[in-house]
């Protein structure tokens, strides 16, 4: 496995931050967490489905990050190596309770790209939004159903608005992995919504 650089053409700003906490400015990490606790709980929400321990593991993330600090590399970005750490925390969680999460809550914001944006339009009547959250309960299920490495994929693709690269970054994997196991898990999801998105 290649992990990939998504920085081009500059410094990450996180980097400043990193060095400045390195030095022992808590005030750095602070920001750092502010910065980006919002993308990792929503990543931590729809892999777990549930609100408290998506708290919980996002706070762990954060610890596990800062005790980690050291050893960031710089090649990549600093929200890269934190959805790596998500990743793999996120992963151990859902082993260690034996069983699938529902996932809940999903967004996106292009319809019609994939399974997953079919179930939000801000334009919908309220006839439309109520069918809908009809639907996200189905999708929510049945999204829980994939395996936890291909609903990563999808999550970070689809919801998170991630890059192919940074994707393979994240998850420590090569690009063309990426893309196949997304392709699949589009393809299962699609599969598993079919009765309900020809209604």
């Amino acid at each position: 496995m290649t992990t990939r650089a998504v920085i081009s053409g500059g410094r990450d700003p996180d980097h400043d931050l990193v060095d400045r906490a390195l030095g022992g400015d808590r005030e750095a990490f602070a920001s750092l967490v502010t910065r980006h606790q919002k993308k990792i709980f929503n990543f931590m929400y729809r892999m777990v489905g549930e609100r408290g321990a998506a708290e919980d593991l996002t706070q762990e993330v954060f610890l596990k990050a800062y005790e980690a600090l050291p050893r960031f590399r710089k090649a990549a970005a600093f929200s890269t190596w934190l959805y790596r750490i998500a990743h793999n925390h996120c992963l151990n969680a859902l082993k260690g309770r034996g069983r699938e999460i529902a996932v809940s809550a999903l967004t996106s914001e292009t319809a019609n790209r994939n399974p997953v944006a079919a179930i939000v339009e801000p334009s919908a009547s309220p006839e439309e939004r109520l069918e809908r959250q009809e639907l996200q309960a189905v999708v929510q299920e049945k999204l829980a159903e994939l395996t936890p490495e291909h609903r990563a994929v999808l999550v970070l693709r689809d919801i998170q608005g991630l890059s192919y690269d940074e994707i393979a970054a994240a998850l420590e994997l090569e690009d063309g992995t990426v893309r196949s196991r997304l392709h699949r898990a589009r393809t299962e999801l699609k599969e598993k919504l079919r009765s309900y998105l020809e209604l």
